[in-house]
């Protein structure tokens, strides 16, 4: 394989995996939205190659007392096709963050030891 190939390769398969990240209602900064997207990253960075892209969406909600919640949505599409999705309340956006980056790992782990064992 040449070398302009090779880095032709490299390129598309740094492309691939495209992380979204949109705050709704003010519940989100540039500094939130880049740590979601730095967590997100993290734990889908071992199943790159069966990751096409992610979208995360935060936005605050009403909560019992006079504080908001934050909820943070995560749908993950896997190649060649499917979906893992999960939605999680925090009681600010670092923890509402936190969870779903949590809760992606152990959706995507359970996904692929059901397809690894079929």
């Amino acid at each position: 394989m040449s070398r302009r190939r090779r880095r032709r390769l490299g390129c598309l398969l740094l492309l691939a995996m495209v992380i979204k990240v949109i705050g709704e209602n003010e519940s989100s900064n540039s500094q939130v939205r880049a740590y979601a997207e730095y967590r997100v990253f993290g734990v889908l960075a071992a199943h790159s190659q069966r990751v096409r892209g992610a979208r995360v969406v935060l936005q605050r909600v009403a909560s019992r007392g006079a504080s908001q919640a934050v909820v943070c949505a995560v749908t993950v599409a896997l190649q060649p096709s499917g979906s893992i999705r999960t939605r999680v309340r925090g009681g600010h956006p670092y923890a509402a963050i936190n969870l779903a980056a949590e809760r992606v790992e152990c959706l995507i782990r359970r996904h692929m030891a059901k397809h690894l064992s079929s």
